[in-house]
């Protein structure tokens, strides 16, 4: 059975219907059915699965997405290795640095931000939030995903998702990226030069498990004074010792498990 025939359309329909409202203010089942090229009353029988099981809540005739994606969201965070064992050294770090630390993961060619803590000297840019989803070419996080790829999920990541710009430093260019991911397996970090929001640098470093790779944490912060020494130096090694820690307390874990 290929793609195209294992595709059941009505779910189809429920995840267009869920993606629209996340995306949008609520909306009222004539609005949904124009947006989505639909039948009111399709829309409207999905609707209803959609708000019985708690995952659409209905208002003033107008449908948003129900706090059961926040409870599901949540429990699928705590259960990744990186979160449980992360956050933890995550605090640590931002706590010494006073910075923003993020740990993140990637599926399905994305990077997701798990956690994020910050320091006394935090900035709040707006730029990188928990749970939203990035290009891994814009980031340090991504770029350090990218590296760690062999050679045929990367032309297929980069085929299905592009090298969009963020920023004019974001890496564009499939040439000037594979060089940069081979400087990132040399030297074992990677680094944000402004390349996802103007204003912020970053650094990161790969968090390995028992069988490869299993997410990332960075370190980032204002670029007025995350520069120099600090940027290039300093910074790699407090990320990487994190890094050494997140992978001692999950190896330690998973080798009990095992």
């Amino acid at each position: 059975m290929d793609d195209d025939q294992a595709v059941i359309k009505s779910v189809d329909t429920s995840l267009d219907i869920i993606e629209t409202l996340v995306g949008a203010d609520p909306m009222t089942i004539t609005e949904l059915a124009e947006t989505l090229d639909r039948s009111p009353s399709n829309v409207l029988a999905h609707l209803r699965t959609l708000e019985r099981r708690g995952f659409a809540v209905k208002e003033d005739n107008r449908y948003r997405p129900g706090l059961r994606y926040y409870e599901v969201g949540n429990s699928i965070k705590e259960n990744y290795p990186l979160y449980e064992h992360g956050t933890e050294p995550a605090d640590d770090l931002a706590a010494e640095t006073g910075e923003f630390v993020w740990l993140m993961v990637a599926e399905h060619g994305w990077g997701y931000y798990l956690y994020k803590t910050g320091g006394s000297d935090a900035v709040e840019s707006g730029a990188y939030t928990t749970g939203s989803r990035w290009h891994l070419n814009a980031t340090a996080s991504g770029k350090v995903v990218l590296a760690h790829m062999d050679d045929e999920t990367l032309n297929e990541v980069i085929d299905a998702h592009g090298l969009p710009s963020m920023t004019p430093n974001t890496i564009t260019d499939r040439e000037e990226l594979a060089s940069e991911l081979e400087t990132i397996r040399e030297q074992g970090y990677a680094s944000d030069q402004e390349e996802a929001a103007i204003g912020i640098r970053g650094v990161a470093a790969p968090v390995r498990g028992l069988d490869g790779v299993i997410g990332t944490v960075s370190l980032s912060g204002p670029a007025s004074r995350i520069k120099s020494e600090y940027f290039h130096e300093e910074m790699p090694r407090r990320v990487m010792e994190t890094a050494d820690i997140i992978r001692i307390k999950y190896n330690g874990a998973a080798a009990v498990d095992r």
